[in-house]
């Protein structure tokens, strides 16, 4: 299996645009701005409605007005930046004094822009979203490749490279798993083959990518 960790950039050049705002006018504004730049918007009437289907929706960022209603905004911004969402947020708002942008800011919004949005600034900030979006979506391309490698590894083999990342010599190995040296050879080998790494170096990549280290045998804790 050869592993590609560079996904196709095509793919990647795809935005789409998550516009929430429940201020008709200030939805247009920004719906027209970011289709004469060629961006894939996504409507959704109301605060609640995305809150409700983000976990579901199709990648891409947000442009957002939270601060309507009864809406745990910090709550909110965590939940784009996990893992399983990772949308980057762009907030539009009449609604934000200095402090409260500062802290949404620090939580990591791109910007917190006023209403009515100025379009050069918001075209700024979508940049700065586009990148980010890529960035993860090159990430998580990756580690699905990376996973896709190591399922291929059976319990023993995982947890013999686990300890070539630990920069173990096969001879600790085999007194931290209980097996002998020359079985932890074969697994070694059949680490390598089964990620098609041409050198230790290469396994040693791909374990790290995945952080092989949080599967843990207790048998390979460090004393």
């Amino acid at each position: 299996m050869k592993l590609n960790l560079h996904p196709d950039a095509a793919a990647l050049d795809i935005v789409r645009v998550h516009v929430v705002d429940e201020d008709g006018a200030a939805f247009r504004r920004i719906s027209d701005a970011l289709t004469r730049r060629a961006f894939v918007v996504q409507p959704w009437p109301s605060v609640a409605d995305f809150t409700d289907g983000c976990d579901a929706a199709d990648a891409g960022c947000v442009v957002i007005d939270p601060f309507v209603g009864d809406v745990d905004v910090a709550g909110l911004q965590a939940r784009l930046a996990s893992p399983a969402i990772g949308m980057p947020c762009v907030i539009a708002t009449a609604h934000a004094d200095m402090e409260t942008a500062v802290a949404a800011m620090r939580r990591g919004a791109i910007d917190v822009m006023p209403k009515p949005i100025d379009e050069g600034r918001l075209y700024e900030a979508m940049g700065v979203a586009r990148y980010r979006l890529k960035q993860a979506q090159r990430r998580a391309a990756t580690m699905r490749r990376v996973q896709a490698a190591l399922d291929q590894l059976s319990g023993r083999e995982r947890e013999v490279l686990e300890g070539l990342t630990r920069g173990w010599s096969n001879k600790e190995i085999a007194r931290r798993l209980a097996i002998s040296a020359r079985t932890v050879e074969i697994h070694r080998a059949n680490v390598m083959a089964k990620l098609d790494a041409q050198s230790l170096s290469q396994a040693l990549r791909i374990a790290f990518i995945a952080q092989v280290c949080s599967m843990v045998n207790p048998a390979l804790h460090v004393d």
